[in-house]
């Protein structure tokens, strides 16, 4: 039976590889542990050997994607389980890759390519299931070949309209999917456009492919973030940056750092000079001529200034991102509708401006849907405003919000948002209960 991925062309793991699918076996094994099940008990309920479950968990085997399915719905693990089997087995294509590279160091050919593209397709399985992923996979393959390409380049402009198309689609994914599920999605289409980049197109070709690459890794990048995965974030933001070069296009630039900005806002790691200087540097990109993309980067500005402190320049720029955002066309391309609420749910929250705060959440109450990312943060924004007078509410309120969502939707911004109420909070009410049991929640995984 197929397996999510292999360990590399060997199909022997390297201590990468193998410490992720040991963390998934960890993560199995404490599900069943939970419900008081043993290998037996198990086996019985998912119909496979309980000496095979036994190895996924020991990690001597990797487990089919069917298999990861049944167990995540078993457990009612709300993606936990398919998450953790992904970090495992795009680390393998990773492995793969370099064991490729390594093994011909002079020549590349189309073989490794398409090795690399089959894993990290078994990847993203993972996501959109097991039994469809192989005949997605075998379309999308045939329906590029059908297209006429340009002349001297490797694409067609229909798959690069495909490719734009497809970013569209992620991005208003990001908002209510797990990220482990929008970067299975990214991780099959930008591993399509990967051989394309790495060969010499005519230059309008390479802008545009660039152009549509650019906006995969911005979003491959928020999603490694959003998963905990600081380095891998930080490699595909550089990536972005490099792509968003090639495109020509300053805007996509502007756009692009504004959104890096406001990703990296959210780690306590991060010093946020440096990330106050991504989002300037955004500013310079977009110039002064009304845009989303200035929106964007003045958005990011205002909610970094806010948590910086500096109150009076966060509301300065959150006005002017204001003044811009009127002069635009209605429904911008790619702008959340909905943006100014959240921003001054943000950035009056930490300004202690509860009437303007609240009135912010009030009007954004209703306008996104329960699962949208945008509602829990303010909700969580919410539950600050009350932790500044009344603390053990805001902790135990901001608890109820960040556990009932599944395991899989507990990403780091999510975290950061709930941070806010210790952040807030008096300094004398930190040691309350609840306070420690929210500090131990949002700050348990801090990920390299």
């Amino acid at each position: 039976m197929r397996r999510i991925a292999r360990a590399g062309v060997t199909g022997q793991s390297t201590p990468t590889t193998l410490a992720g699918w040991q963390e998934f076996g960890r993560v199995l094994r404490a599900h069943r542990e939970q419900r008081e099940l043993s290998l037996r008990d198990l086996a019985e309920r998912i119909r496979w050997h309980h000496s095979v479950i036994g190895k996924w968990e020991q990690a001597k085997n990797r487990p089919p994607v069917e298999a990861v399915k049944v167990l995540d719905a078993e457990f009612g693990a709300g993606g936990d389980l398919m998450a953790q089997a992904l970090h495992a087995a795009m680390a393998d294509a990773d492995q793969a890759r370099k064991s490729n590279v390594e093994a011909k160091a002079s020549t590349r050919d189309e073989g490794e390519e398409m090795e690399r593209r089959r894993l990290m397709r078994d990847a993203a399985a993972v996501a959109v299931g097991g039994a469809v992923a192989p005949v997605l996979a075998t379309l999308t393959s045939a329906w590029q070949a059908s297209g006429p390409r340009i002349s001297g380049a490797s694409v067609s402009q229909e798959m690069i309209d495909d490719w734009e198309d497809a970013a569209d689609v992620h991005a208003k994914r990001a908002y209510i999917d797990p990220p482990a599920v929008v970067l299975a999605a990214l991780a099959a289409d930008f591993t399509d456009m990967a051989p394309h980049l790495g060969r010499t197109q005519p230059e309008p070709v390479q802008s545009d492919l660039a152009h549509a690459a650019a906006r995969h890794a911005a979003l491959i990048a928020g999603k490694w973030f959003d998963l905990g995965n600081r380095r891998e974030a930080h490699r595909w933001w550089r990536k972005t940056r490099t792509l968003s070069e090639q495109s020509g296009d300053t805007l996509l630039a502007a756009w692009l750092l504004g959104r890096e900005a406001a990703y990296r806002r959210a780690d306590p790691d991060e010093d946020l000079d440096d990330v106050l200087l991504v989002a300037q540097r955004a500013h310079r990109f977009a110039g002064d001529h009304p845009s989303a993309p200035l929106v964007i980067a003045l958005s990011a500005e205002a909610q970094t200034l806010a948590m910086l402190g500096r109150y009076v320049e966060a509301t300065t720029a959150l006005r002017r991102a204001e003044e811009v955002f009127s002069r635009l066309p209605s429904q911008s391309v790619g702008l959340d509708p909905n943006w100014v609420y959240f921003d001054r749910s943000l950035i009056y929250t930490f300004a202690e401006e509860v009437k303007l705060a609240r009135e912010a959440q009030s009007t954004a109450e209703g306008l996104y849907p329960s699962a949208h990312h945008g509602a829990v943060t303010i909700a969580l924004h919410n539950a600050a405003l009350h932790a500044r007078t009344d603390p053990e509410q805001g902790a135990q309120q901001a608890l109820r919000l960040v556990e009932t969502l599944p395991v899989a939707r507990r990403d780091v911004r999510v975290k950061a948002a709930a941070r806010i109420v210790l952040d807030v909070a008096p300094e004398k009410a930190r040691a309350l209960p609840a306070m420690r049991e929210l500090r131990a929640l949002t700050m348990g995984d801090r990920s390299a």
